[in-house]
């Protein structure tokens, strides 16, 4: 234990030193890279006119950053890279899993902006500014404000008529959806994750719970709350946990998640309708909880349209 202490606080040691030899400038030559002014939540940033490293800090910075067509050079993951980005993710350098950033990878990577939200990186901003200029967004995209999310960064990286075309091409999407459903405001739509006998409903105030409000799917009352994300439901509230569709969140990599194959032969919650009727549908947590950006957004529409079919 002691060993891995020491550890900690050398390799922290190691990043103060880099951090103060870069911010005193030793070695270092002028910055001549032309630049723009962003403001984003933690006041403003000078950005290079073409970012050409981007580091990201989450999933929903590097699923906008790929959405935009900039490849970034680094990202944080959560046990793995999310599979619905496919072949797109290939080189990009991992520099953290969750909310750690690893300080001295994102140095040695060099690079020219570092995009990320308040809510993981806050307490870590000025270490990330002395490294790079940081363009961090007030939320994470948890909370369905991942189009303002995607507008910023798009911003940052230079790419503000690609945001706007991709939510363009969104909102087009949806429109042919509600088509296809017919009466979308109809059918009521319950969203749900089990770790263990732990239940909890994803919320119309969740980042999955605005993709289905834009559908215009009604939810169940119990998840139809525009504040929270996420609430936690007695398993035998059989009411708040049916609708005439259940999405259930499960991921192959987060061990101790309900699968639907499980979740269907439960004793208590194959009383559903939604069970009884074969009406659940399996999707990946690291789209509809994890992804938060444009492409997840995408992937949520395409899942809804085949479960729905």
């Amino acid at each position: 234990m002691f060993d891995s202490c020491y550890c900690h606080i050398v390799s922290w040691l190691a990043v103060s030193v880099l951090l103060t030899g870069c911010q005193s400038g030793a070695g270092v030559s002028p910055a001549t890279t032309p630049s723009r002014t962003i403001e984003h939540a933690m006041g403003t940033s000078e950005v290079p006119v073409s970012p050409q490293r981007v580091v990201v800090l989450d999933t929903a910075p590097l699923d906008a950053a790929l959405a935009l067509g900039v490849k970034p050079v680094g990202t944080l993951v959560y046990g793995q890279s999310p599979d619905y980005l496919g072949d797109r993710v290939e080189g990009i350098d991992i520099i953290g899993d969750g909310n750690q950033p690893n300080l001295e990878a994102i140095l040695n990577l060099q690079p020219d902006l570092i995009l990320g939200s308040k809510i993981g990186a806050e307490e870590l901003y000025n270490q990330l500014s002395q490294i790079a200029p940081t363009v961090l967004t007030e939320g994470s995209g948890r909370a369905g404000d991942w189009p303002e999310n995607l507008q910023l960064y798009a911003e940052a990286l230079g790419k503000s008529a690609a945001a706007e075309q991709l939510l363009k091409d969104y909102r087009q999407r949806v429109q042919q959806l509600q088509a296809a459903i017919a009466q979308p405001q109809a059918l009521e739509i319950s969203v749900l994750i089990v770790p263990s006998d732990i239940v909890r409903a994803f919320t119309a105030g969740s980042f999955s719970g605005s993709v289905l409000q834009d559908i215009g799917l009604s939810r169940p009352p119990a998840q139809d709350d525009p504040e929270g994300y996420a609430s936690r439901l007695s398993a035998e509230s059989l009411d708040a946990l049916d609708g005439d569709y259940i999405f259930l969140i499960y991921s192959t990599y987060r061990p101790g998640g309900t699968s639907k194959a499980a979740f269907v032969r439960h004793p208590i919650w194959s009383q559903l309708q939604a069970v009884q009727q074969d009406r659940v549908c399996e999707v990946d947590g690291a789209v509809w909880i994890a992804g938060r950006n444009i492409l997840a957004a995408n992937q949520i529409l395409t899942d809804v349209e085949a479960c729905l079919d």
